[in-house]
């Protein structure tokens, strides 16, 4: 039973992008199939959410304070860039009241554990990448808040200690509860469990968004082409100024990899979840088309990066074999 999970597990994670389009064009055509997740959103979430805490290890936070300069960095460019993107792409296309509140909702999200996905296939620093999510995950109940407060506020009513409790209680609260149920459960049966947590997230989202889909499927449609280049235009210009900051920094080109996903990718259930709450349904409409995005564009940023790993790679092996063979000629020595 076991190795089916994992066989499974491999499956879906490999081809998730696609399972996402299935998902999208299924809840269009068929909406009775998923309108029933509409109501559960915020409990998925918080599934999702607990998953991710068992997931966690002690060394995703201590490498926050081994490497501050890193995450600080991935997290304030995540909360600068991605808000500031969404917002002057608002006021550049004069959006409309409910998309601009999406488009700004969908910009102020923490990075999902996708982007962490992205950064294995990258061969980037995983464990930077991690710690980047967790911290902005963990800021999430204060930005948030904040910045939809800031940027949105012209637009609709937000109660910003209203919308930090509700992130509390569908992020940090699931998040916590999943940490202690890692250190109760400990690191082996955890590891056993890795495969069916997968799943278990994977439905989550895939549910949550069929569902946003079944409601909001005509209004999408008649959206469009404009609601896709708007979630690309915030998406690419993410990563594009992710890369930018990163490389004026001096990063290392892991890391620099690392932190360009995590600016660039959002945890789009999140933002559907607190539309449920708080917004009207087609507020939601850009975070859904957002993740499938982001797994299109993530995944071929992904393959980009793993290639340019592979060439360097490549290039210091025959540079340090072409030094090695000049060591071994008589008086070279």
């Amino acid at each position: 039973m076991m190795d089916f999970i994992g066989k499974l597990s491999g499956f879906v994670g490999k081809n998730l992008t696609y399972i996402v389009l299935v998902v999208v064009v299924a809840a269009y055509f068929m909406p009775g199939a998923f309108l029933w997740a509409v109501p559960h959103t915020v409990l998925l979430l918080g599934i999702i959410m607990f998953g991710m805490g068992m997931t966690l290890h002690a060394s995703d936070f201590k490498l926050i304070v081994q490497r501050p300069k890193e995450v600080l960095v991935g997290c304030a460019a995540h909360y600068t860039i991605m808000p500031l993107l969404a917002y002057g792409l608002v006021l550049a296309f004069e959006m409309p009241p409910e998309m601009a509140v999406g488009m700004i909702l969908l910009g102020s999200c923490p990075s999902g554990t996708a982007s962490n996905v992205m950064g294995f296939l990258a061969k980037a620093d995983v464990p930077l990448s991690v710690s980047i999510t967790t911290c902005s995950t963990l800021l999430a109940p204060i930005m948030m808040p904040f910045i939809v407060w800031g940027l949105a506020g012209q637009w609709v009513e937000v109660s910003f200690v209203a919308m930090a409790m509700t992130v509390m209680k569908v992020i940090l609260v699931p998040l916590v509860l999943g940490l202690l149920a890692h250190r109760l459960m400990g690191e082996k049966h955890v590891v056993s469990l890795s495969k069916i947590l997968v799943l278990v997230s994977a439905f989550g989202v895939l549910v949550i968004l069929g569902g946003v889909i079944a409601v909001n499927g005509a209004k999408i449609l008649e959206m469009g082409l404009f609601v896709i280049v708007m979630v690309l235009l915030h998406n690419l210009g993410g990563f594009l100024l992710g890369y930018f900051v990163t490389g004026k920094l001096g990063f290392g080109k892991k890391q620099q990899h690392s932190v360009t996903l995590e600016v660039g990718m959002q945890n789009d259930a999140l933002a559907i979840s607190l539309v449920s709450v708080f917004f009207a349904p087609a507020v939601a409409i850009p975070a859904a088309v957002g993740a499938l995005v982001h797994q299109v564009t993530g995944s071929i940023l992904a393959g980009l990066f793993a290639r340019h790993m592979d060439a360097r790679e490549k290039k210091r092996n025959a540079a340090l074999q072409a030094q090695a063979v000049m060591d071994a000629v008589p008086g070279n020595h």
